[in-house]
């Protein structure tokens, strides 16, 4: 299982930020698109083998990360203790972010019974948090002096932050832990998790998200963010490593900035390139192009 996490080529691609005001950091993570033909390539299964024939090479690994030295142990990357691979992708017409992971953890916690999204980040898991217009700001207010009304109405509405578990009893795998419980289920959220294995244990997540610009208990008052091909949106993924219940050992991070569950402005920039190429400023260099060259 070692070597399926073991990858002697760093591939993710990235540019300098151009027509885009940064989140954190000058570089813009580029996520390219899954046409529609190919969509029925992808299953949620809990093979990685399709993500790699549609997709490619990973698009982030823990190099591309950094730890927290204020959550836990602080740990650093330690193949030894925890190696991953993600892929990220999208599609226009399901208005979808597409993620992908495969993770090997020498020491797996995950005593998650079910029923509570919000409750899955203290297991062995994934945050991935999304700002789709680009507007930063803070997205998270229980904290602040606001009504219980307010806190409501502004809790995760502007941008999002998705926990997910590798392993959930009821098979949801987790989601948004808002009021609209709606955008946790198809056409917005589907998912798939499984472990296989202990010390170490092989844990493959795959989920698909739909970003929204208002995200309220209503359906037909939020506003769903549109995804196209050049389009900047903000982007923050969280590994959350445990070593024993309730105790992290490292929370590795995109931006690594604290408090990213509460600000977008806290994000990195992300840029969508169509599946024709749309959206770099790189003349034919098509996802298809790319993959190509790797072929070589």
């Amino acid at each position: 299982m070692r070597c399926l996490i073991r990858s002697s080529m760093l591939v993710l691609f990235l540019v300098f930020a151009t027509g885009a005001s940064a989140h954190i950091g000058e570089k813009v993570f580029l996520i390219f698109e899954i046409a529609d033909a190919d969509l029925g390539d992808i299953e949620f299964d809990g093979n990685i083998e399709d993500w790699e024939d549609a997709v490619g090479p990973p698009s982030l690994l823990p190099a591309d990360m950094f730890s927290d030295p204020g959550v836990g142990d602080g740990a650093a990357y330690d193949p030894a203790d925890m190696d991953y691979r993600v892929w990220l992708a999208w599609n226009q017409t399901g208005n979808h972010l597409y993620f992908a992971m495969d993770r090997l953890d020498n020491i797996y916690v995950n005593e998650y019974a079910g029923g509570n999204p919000g409750s899955v980040w203290q297991q062995d898991s994934l945050e991935f948090m999304v700002d789709g217009d680009h507007s930063g700001g803070s997205y998270n207010r229980n904290n602040e002096d606001l009504t219980a009304e307010e806190k409501t109405r502004h809790f995760n509405a502007q941008a999002q932050k998705y926990n997910f578990t590798f392993d959930d009893p009821e098979e949801r795998y987790g989601g948004y832990p808002g009021p609209a419980d709606w955008a946790n289920r198809v056409p917005f959220l589907s998912a798939f998790g499984q472990s296989v294995g202990s010390d170490p244990t092989l844990s493959v997540l795959e989920f698909y998200v739909t970003p929204f610009d208002d995200l309220v208990e209503n359906e037909d008052d939020s506003r769903v963010s549109p995804l196209f091909p050049g389009k900047v949106i903000g982007l923050q993924i969280a590994v959350v490593d445990r070593d024993a219940p309730g105790e992290y050992r490292s929370y590795q991070t995109l931006s690594g900035q604290p408090g990213t569950f509460r600000f977008a402005e806290r994000f990195v920039d992300a840029r969508l390139i169509g599946a024709g190429g749309e959206g770099t400023a790189v003349k034919n260099n098509s996802w298809a192009r790319i993959k190509a060259s790797f072929a070589g």
